[in-house]
C-alpha cells in the first residue's frame, strides 16, 4: 500500500483580490479537500499581490474549505535582491482586498516550512506556485532540510524557444529561484510553454456548477482576470491555470513527459533579469527536471473535474 503524499504549498494566491489572478486558487481547490493528500501546511509568499493581502486571501480560501487543521505561514514581502518596482503598474489594476475577520497567519513562513521537513523527514513534497523567496531563506536557515525533502515540483519558468521574455515567478525574484532550483534536492519545473496549455475558456467558467463560497468566488473572479489577459495580448477567450497545471503534476505526473537539464536564471539586473533557459544534460546528477510534454486532454480534464465538484457551502 502507498504512502499518502504529503505535501507542503507556497502560495501568492490572489482570488479575493478583485482583479488578481486566480490560478494559485485553481490549484489550492485541487488538494484542499482531497482525501488522498496530507498538507503539512501553507505559506503565502508577495507575488500576485502583497504579502498581507495573499495572507488575507489564503486564510479566508481556506476557511471557506474547513481547513482550520492547515498550519498557515506568513511570507516575505519582498525578493531577497531587487525589488517589485516594475510591478507597481501592473497592480494598479486591483481593487482593495478585502480583510479578513479572522486571525492572520503569524508563524514565519521558512520556520513553518522549516517544521514541516523536520517533522516529515523523506516524505514532504514542496509545491511552489510563486516567487520561491521563501524557500530560499528556508534552505539558507537550515540547510540540512534539502537532504530531508522528497521533491519540489515548482511553476516557474520558460523554457521554450521563445524564452526572451521572464516569466512572472522567477522575475519577481531570481536570486532565491537560483538558489532553490540549485539547491540540491529533487526539483520538477513547470515552466510556461506547457502550463499555458491548461487553458479554460469563459464558457467553461461561467458553467461552474459547485456552491462552496471559494468556488463562487473563483467563478466570479475569473471573469476581470479573462477581461486583463485579454487587454494584455496573452491569452483570448479564456485563460490558462498556469499553476493548477503543477498541481496535476504532483497528483499524477503520468501525465507528463520530463527532461533532466541544467537550468540557468539570470540575477543580473538590467533586461536579462530573470530570464531562464535550460540545456538537456543526460550527465548531470539527475536533480532537476524540466516538463516538455503534457497530456493536454487529461490534464485539463483532471484539473476540471477537482474544481467543478459540487461542494456543499460552508
Amino acid at each position: 500500500m502507498s504512502e499518502t503524499p504529503i505535501v507542503y504549498i507556497d502560495t501568492d494566491i490572489g482570488l479575493g483580490t478583485p482583479g488578481a489572478e486566480i490560478d494559485d486558487a485553481a490549484a489550492l481547490m485541487m488538494l484542499l479537500d482531497n482525501p488522498k493528500i496530507l498538507i503539512a501546511g501553507i505559506s503565502t509568499i508577495f507575488g500576485n499581490v502583497p504579502v498581507k493581502d495573499a495572507a488575507a486571501n489564503l486564510a479566508r480560501f481556506v476557511e471557506y474549505f474547513g481547513r482550520s487543521d492547515i498550519p498557515l505561514g506568513m511570507g516575505a514581502d519582498r525578493p531577497l535582491k531587487g525589488d517589485l518596482a516594475w510591478f507597481a503598474e501592473w497592480q494598479k489594476g486591483y481593487a482593495k482586498t478585502p480583510p479578513y475577520k479572522g486571525i492572520l497567519p503569524e508563524i514565519q513562513a521558512s520556520d513553518l516550512l522549516i517544521d514541516c521537513v523536520l517533522k516529515y523527514p523523506g516524505r514532504l513534497t514542496l509545491l511552489a506556485l510563486g516567487p520561491m523567496t521563501n524557500i530560499a531563506i528556508a534552505v539558507q536557515k537550515s540547510p540540512e532540510i534539502i537532504a530531508k525533502v522528497k521533491a519540489v515540483i515548482a511553476m516557474g519558468g520558460t523554457f521554450g524557444k521563445d524564452s526572451a521574455t521572464p516569466e512572472f515567478n522567477i522575475h519577481c525574484d531570481p536570486a532565491a529561484a537560483d538558489i532553490a532550483i540549485h539547491a540540491g534536492w529533487p526539483i520538477t519545473l513547470l515552466g510556461l510553454e506547457v502550463t499555458r496549455k491548461a487553458a479554460f475558456s469563459r464558457t467553461e467558467f461561467t458553467a461552474i456548477k459547485s456552491v462552496n463560497p471559494a468556488a463562487c468566488l473563483f467563478k466570479s473572479q475569473a471573469k476581470g482576470w479573462i477581461d486583463r489577459v485579454e487587454m494584455m495580448g496573452w491569452e483570448k477567450g479564456g485563460c490558462a491555470l498556469h499553476d493548477a497545471a503543477a498541481a496535476a503534476y504532483l497528483m499524477d505526473n503520468s501525465l507528463f513527459k520530463a527532461i533532466q537539464a541544467d537550468v540557468y536564471i539570470s540575477t543580473q539586473e538590467g533586461s536579462t533579469w530573470g530570464i531562464s533557459s535550460i540545456k538537456e544534460s543526460r550527465s548531470s546528477s539527475g536533480k532537476i527536471q524540466v516538463v516538455n510534454k503534457m497530456n493536454v486532454e487529461n490534464c485539463r480534464d483532471l484539473i476540471w473535474k477537482s474544481i467543478n465538484q459540487k461542494r456543499e457551502g460552508i
